[in-house]
């Protein structure tokens, strides 16, 4: 149950970390209502704050760089031709709730209310062998 804590602890802290790491590198938004986060967009910032998850408490996965680089190029690139600027991105709705509720129903999917390192590499496996946003940054080590 603490190990289930910590991994939620963990995940809202990473998100929170994702969204101020683009406050800084975007410039205030003008905008009085925030728009709403597109799903895909709240997809990719779960599935790289899960894998994170992943990999920090499985040793047997860690992340490729390159996959995550390409990933979130090509989430970006949607948010541009969607019409989001940088300073439209930091201020959408809707994400902590999304990114909270797509982790609680992954932790269901794998039974990791009581995780232990086993449940938890066995999720990290099958995303990979499923190729899911999750498993496709992630690579076995050696």
């Amino acid at each position: 149950m603490r190990r289930n804590a910590q991994i939620k602890d963990a995940a809202l802290t990473m998100t929170r970390t994702l969204t101020l790491v683009t406050v800084f590198a975007a410039a205030p938004a003008l905008a009085e209502t925030p728009a709403a986060a597109p799903d895909y967009y709240v997809d990719a910032l779960f599935a790289v704050s899960t894998a994170e998850l992943l990999v920090n408490f499985c040793g047997d996965v860690g992340l490729s760089t390159e996959r995550l680089n390409a990933q979130a190029e090509a989430v970006l690139d949607r948010l541009s031709e969607d019409g989001f600027a940088g300073d439209e991105i930091v201020h959408l709705s809707g994400v902590e709730d999304g990114v909270a509720s797509r982790q609680d129903a992954f932790m269901a999917r794998y039974g990791l209310e009581s995780p232990t390192e086993a449940r938890i590499c066995a999720a990290a496996r099958q995303e990979m062998d499923e190729g899911t946003a999750i498993g496709a940054g992630r690579v076995e080590k050696n």
